[in-house]
């Protein structure tokens, strides 16, 4: 199988690595500032005491990369639109692309721009960030959840699922990826943003009687526009969130490695979109809409 990975982030990097390791033939599209250095000096993995390099084909042009059984879009969420349209010309009715994206809106933007294209659902549970461009440091996890989004066993999400569990992932099939995603939405929703209001990592978050508050005012009200789209998550999915996070006290989320860095963040994809879709449908979402007003104030006014 050749695959295609848009993005070499920590998690297109991670799992390319992994897949390349067991023969797949892994390319990267990637942009202008990390071609020449992820072309010289390849991609490196930083896991657990041991260190992987590998010298996967790169190119800025798709047309280098292409054709492609399976194309993986590992980008930050904002970056999804401008990997789309330098995609277009190669994705075709076949085309079968698996999105590992936070938030849970990927797979519809997808199928708004490719209705035809064959898009899987996917869940990415992995501790890993980008050390320098090409360098990756994972630091535990790397499960994955696959899945149709109409829910189907189908031959071609068994496919991709073995060719995962085959490079060492922990790989499931899911069949009900979108509520997977939204479980997961809970905890972005709620650690992200708040480890940037709070400026540091989640035990900040977690021995804060206030911020605790807060945390469940998010989650009641991601629950409820959840519930307005036909999902149903269990009132006590933010006491598992909060029970298994123990284990994660001092790390530092994603988008607070982002904003310490000076990059953008994630949180139009995350409590903005609750925002928005809270507006859609006639339910207020006040308090993620003050974090995601909050988290864009501090950004703006930040100096890396």
């Amino acid at each position: 199988m050749n695959i295609l990975i848009a993005g070499a982030g920590a998690v297109g990097g991670y799992y390319g690595c992994l897949l390349w390791k067991t023969g797949i033939k892994v390319s990267y599209l990637v942009t202008e500032k990390s071609l020449p250095v992820i072309r010289d000096n390849g991609i490196t993995v930083k896991s657990k005491g041991e260190v992987w390099t590998f010298h996967p084909k790169v190119s800025v042009n798709p047309s280098d990369l292409t054709p492609c059984d399976l194309i993986i879009i590992a980008v930050k969420r904002y970056s999804t639109e401008d990997v789309l349209n330098q995609l277009q010309p190669f994705i075709k009715e076949d085309t079968l692309i698996l999105p590992l994206q936070n938030g849970v809106d990927s797979e519809e933007e997808i199928l708004k721009r490719f209705p035809d294209s064959q898009v899987l659902g996917g869940i990415a549970f992995i501790g890993a960030k980008l050390e320098e461009t090409g360098v990756i440091i994972h630091h535990g996890a790397g499960s994955l959840s696959i899945g149709e989004l109409d829910g189907k066993e189908s031959d071609r999400v068994k496919d991709v699922v073995r060719i995962f569990k085959d490079a060492g992932v922990p790989a499931k099939l899911s069949t009900d990826i979108l509520k997977g995603k939204w479980k997961k939405l809970c905890w972005n929703a709620v650690f992200n943003p708040l480890s940037v209001i709070l400026n540091g990592p989640i035990e900040y978050i977690l021995d804060s009687k206030d911020a605790l508050n807060i945390v469940y005012g998010i989650f009641n009200e991601i629950r409820s526009l959840a519930e307005k789209k036909g999902i149903i998550l269990s009132e006590g999915l933010m006491d598992e969130h909060i029970n298994v996070t123990q284990k994660l006290r001092g790390y530092h989320t994603s988008m607070y490695e982002d904003f310490i860095k000076g990059r953008p963040t994630e949180i139009d994809y995350f409590n903005g979109y609750v925002c928005r879709e809270g507006t859609k449908h006639n339910l207020p979402v006040p308090v993620n809409c003050t974090i995601t007003s909050l988290v864009k104030a501090i950004s703006c006014t930040h100096i890396s």
